[in-house]
């Protein structure tokens, strides 16, 4: 017995990082069976996935890539195409996750085919089979990364690595509950990616640049933004002045390579420039500028997509502060993997912020970072490497401190799955509120705020309140009577509100006050709603407030509008104004 007990904890040693990625692979496909999201009404097709999905059934069972078969009706609900300059229908989202996607969408139209469901591509076999695509990607990712980190690092340090990155983070949630989003496909083909550039510069080949090329220019056509991923594959290695120079020697030498290398980035892209300029008439075509999707570079949110509590990545995916520790710990550990980390991430921080949505819409934490984490796994299990290498106290701290926020990530996508974090109205007083809780409280959904959507696409970031706290705000307006003097914190909230909502007072708040105040604009309404009112006093608007609220109670009374219609034909006056003269005798008559 013992003899054997000895002999499974030899296989395990030595088969430490395949089981650690046996289990993963486990614990996600249970979550994936338990969440049952293809059999839900919405199934694996919500959102964004609809652009990435469409171009796969309109080529291969409508033949149709002008989108003509939606005139036959159903497809609504199934596929969001818009209008280009030339009248024509197209798909925002460029092709890269449809080519992805193709191995699930045949085996799910291959079921469909054989069974009762309809072969239409978006029948119940085609989400199931989506539903589980992203998992495999990972899976041929994990394995890949694996090989990566075990250049450097013991498999212990692996194995806890590659576990942490994917139980861990936000990259477990968009490949279970969202697993058709692009972040763990992106995550697989950085994996890919980071593989092959080490493979290169191990052996310099032209088979391998090629490789690297083509899979840079996919990585590029699924987000376009991510074309920075070139500076690892060029910058690998480098830790001084003498490396790089004769790094760029070494290119400028087999110059050819290089062109190569761009020949077949640029082939990968050939199908999207054609299906472009089918659309459009144009080989280069920003789809989203016409949604009014924009950079603003010069006003890059660092602070907001890093830590604040509307999407902050630190705050929904705080395992990565260790793996940006690590980021600084690669000089003296891995010197020729720093810089070209480094320069990556700060530049793919950089764009991001710069985007006019920098939350990117809806989403568990800041999704758009997922990717990035294949390439942070190395920083990661340097800082790993370094807790393991440390006296028993501090080791032991370490990984307790690592496996407390493992199991807090599981705990905030439960959250996150139980709307106790929401997609996009979070702030502050919202993440308290439910903090450690399951479930959203009743007042959760009264202090959540909402992202000013048409003020971002200029650059202005600002709040709105929840509709939910606009019906509790109403509701405790109507708790005090205009009859008795109002109290100040009603006056202030009534003027917020008027800052809030009514264009008049609104256009009062300038660029100035949100730079004074903050991009809130609850708080910047506050703020203007005290600056008025001590203008004008306390007196001026109790009468104001009480005016109002006596024009809105009559004109809720049939027969007392009546009676002010009569009266301002009499007065030859128009009702708004008799309504007012009849509003100041109340308030001077009635007023206690």
């Amino acid at each position: 017995m013992l003899m054997n007990v000895n002999r499974f904890f030899n296989w395990l040693s030595a088969n430490l990082v395949k089981t650690t990625i046996g289990i993963i692979i486990l614990i996600i496909t249970i979550t994936i069976f338990v969440h049952a999201r293809y059999n839900s009404s919405e199934g694996m097709i919500f959102w964004d996935v609809k652009s990435y999905y469409s171009y796969l059934p309109a080529t291969f069972i409508y033949k149709d890539l002008s989108f003509g078969f939606m005139d036959e009706g159903g497809f609504g609900k199934w596929i969001w195409p818009f209008e280009t300059i030339t009248g024509k229908k197209g798909i925002r989202a460029t092709m890269g996750l449809s080519v992805m996607y193709s191995p699930f969408f045949f085996l799910g139209h291959l079921i469909a085919l054989v069974t009762p469901f309809e072969a239409n591509g978006y029948s119940k076999p085609y989400h199931f089979t989506l539903a589980f695509s992203a998992m495999v990607y990972l899976w041929l990712a994990l394995l890949l990364l694996a090989r990566v980190l075990r250049r450097f690092y013991a498999d212990k340090v692996v194995a806890f690595t590659l576990f942490a990155v994917v139980i861990g983070t936000n990259l477990f949630f968009y490949t279970t509950r969202e697993a058709t989003m692009s972040h763990s496909f992106l995550f697989s083909l950085f994996a890919l990616f980071l593989w092959l550039t080490i493979r290169f510069y191990e052996k310099p080949s032209i088979k391998r640049i090629l490789l690297a090329g083509a899979v840079a220019g996919f990585i590029t056509l699924v987000r376009p933004t991510n074309i920075i991923v070139l500076l690892v594959f060029f910058l690998w290695g480098i830790s001084s002045f003498k490396d790089f120079r004769e790094r760029f020697l070494f290119f400028i030498r087999r110059y050819y390579w290089v062109l190569l290398m761009a020949g077949a980035f640029i082939l990968v892209w050939v199908p999207q420039f054609i299906y472009w300029y089918h659309i459009s008439g144009k080989i280069f075509y920003f789809t989203y500028g016409e949604a009014g999707g924009r950079f603003f570079f010069n006003n890059p949110q660092i602070y907001n997509i890093l830590l604040s509590y509307k999407k902050g990545w630190l705050v929904y995916t705080p395992l990565m502060i260790f793996a940006l520790v690590g980021l600084f710990m690669l000089p003296r550990r891995q010197p020729g993997q720093f810089l070209p980390l480094f320069l990556f991430k700060l530049l793919n921080i950089y764009i991001l912020a710069s985007w006019w949505s920098w939350w990117f819409g809806g989403g568990f934490g800041l999704r758009a970072f997922v990717e990035s984490y294949a390439f942070l796994a190395l920083p990661f299990a340097a800082f790993v490497d370094f807790g393991f290498r440390q006296k028993k106290i501090f080791r032991y701290g370490i990984v307790f401190v690592l496996a407390v926020l493992i199991l807090f990530n599981q705990f905030q996508t439960r959250q996150y799955n139980n709307n106790a974090i929401h997609w996009w109205w979070m702030n502050k007083e919202a993440y308290w509120e439910t903090f450690l809780k399951l479930r959203p409280t009743e007042r959760f959904w009264i202090v959540v705020t909402l992202p000013d959507y048409e003020a971002a696409r200029q650059g202005i970031y600002r709040e709105l309140k929840s509709p939910q706290a606009l019906e509790w705000e109403r509701r405790n307006m109507e708790w005090f009577t205009w009859r008795q003097p109002i109290p100040e914190d009603r006056i202030i909230l009534w003027l917020t509100q008027k800052f809030e909502n009514d264009s008049i007072y609104s256009q009062m708040m300038t660029p100035a006050d949100f730079e004074k105040h903050g991009p809130d604009t609850a708080e910047v309404a506050k703020a203007k709603a005290w600056e008025l009112y001590h203008e004008k006093g306390y007196e001026f608007w109790d009468k104001e407030m009480a005016l109002e609220m006596i024009i809105e109670e009559v004109s809720k009374k049939t027969n007392l509008m009546n009676s002010i219609e009569k009266k301002a034909m009499e007065n030859n006056l128009s009702v708004d104004s008799q309504l007012v003269l009849d509003a100041l005798w109340l308030f001077r008559h009635e007023r206690k």
